[in-house]
């Protein structure tokens, strides 16, 4: 376990791998924990890193958590390792705040990763929006086997050695801190922003997420610089229920070339001596029309492909 001082507040947070960094953030209730079989994948390629969210794990806080906060968390932590610029990865909650912060640093961030993300805070289940009342944000964290059975029940038969810790890490957090991170969550839009995007998006939702409405992903069908994957057999944690798959996705995404990277420098070479022009063929003539026949004209070009990838079902 490692620990850093950010703006006088404890910061847990874990490193893995060696390469180009990318960071791991994790949703409502959660811990950097519930990150650790992905991010021992991806640091098999590069650099990884977790931390927890203030008020979250093992992170301590005085004060309330918003979006905005944990956004500035983020760049925080970057500067604190020394980090320039990094890929973001967040789920759901972490989703959101590392949207946030492409948009709002998109210098210091390489192309970021959203996994069941609220990206219209209103998308957030009725569930949850329940506990933005003081009274359900006092059940909930008073009931540490109430959010143990939530997450197990979202994290299924995983055979993670982590999960426990993760149960034991998703009772540690306050009603306050519970509650005012749903009440910034729910009041964030980040919508009307979405056409600033200037680094590459993956956007990944599971088709049956009863936490956040799957429809965040039309969101992004017209942004050039997101590509969307619907994951046809995933709830809430698509890198729990179809693990395979999503590291897959996820490390091609982050293996792409930096967009901002420095070109290779061309080598100038001597023009050779012009050559003379060759005389062009005679065109074709058919009934005195200079074009070939019927069914053989010379085909238009293809046109490019948009930077935009949309994976959908038909119909959806």
């Amino acid at each position: 376990m490692s620990i850093i001082v950010i703006d006088n507040q404890r910061v847990h947070y874990e490193v893995f791998g060696r390469g180009k960094p990318v960071v791991f953030l994790h949703g409502w209730l959660g811990s950097w924990r519930y990150w650790y079989t992905s991010m021992e994948i991806v640091a098999q390629h590069f650099r990884t890193y977790s931390f927890d969210f203030w008020g979250f794990g093992e992170s301590r806080t005085n004060e309330m958590p918003t979006i905005q906060g944990y956004s500035n968390q983020v760049v925080r932590f970057l500067d604190a390792m020394g980090i320039d610029r990094a890929a973001l990865v967040g789920h759901s909650m972490g989703g959101m705040v590392a949207l946030k912060t492409a948009l709002d640093h998109p210098g210091r961030v390489v192309r970021v990763a959203t996994v069941g993300a609220p990206i219209n805070g209103n998308s957030l289940s009725w569930m949850l929006k329940l506990v933005d009342r003081p009274f359900f944000a006092e059940f909930f964290a008073r009931r540490s086997w109430l959010r143990r059975s939530l997450f197990r029940f979202f994290f299924g038969d995983s055979l993670d050695p982590e999960v426990d810790e993760v149960f034991e890490d998703s009772t540690k957090s306050t009603a306050d801190t519970i509650r005012s991170a749903i009440h910034s969550m729910w009041r964030t839009d980040l919508t009307p922003l979405l056409d600033r995007l200037q680094v590459p998006a993956l956007v990944v939702h599971g088709a049956h997420d009863e936490i956040v409405n799957p429809n965040q992903l039309q969101l992004f069908v017209h942004v050039p610089m997101a590509q969307v994957v619907r994951m046809e057999r995933s709830r809430h944690f698509p890198f729990v229920d179809e693990a395979e798959q999503f590291h897959s996705i996820l490390l091609d995404f982050l293996k792409q070339p930096d967009p901002m990277a420095p070109t290779r420098k061309a080598v100038t070479t001597p023009k050779p001596d012009p050559v003379p022009p060759r005389p062009e063929p005679p065109t074709l003539s058919i009934n005195g029309n200079n074009h070939l026949p019927s069914g053989h004209d010379t085909p238009h070009p293809q046109s490019l492909p948009s930077p935009s990838r949309s994976i959908f079902p038909p119909g959806s």
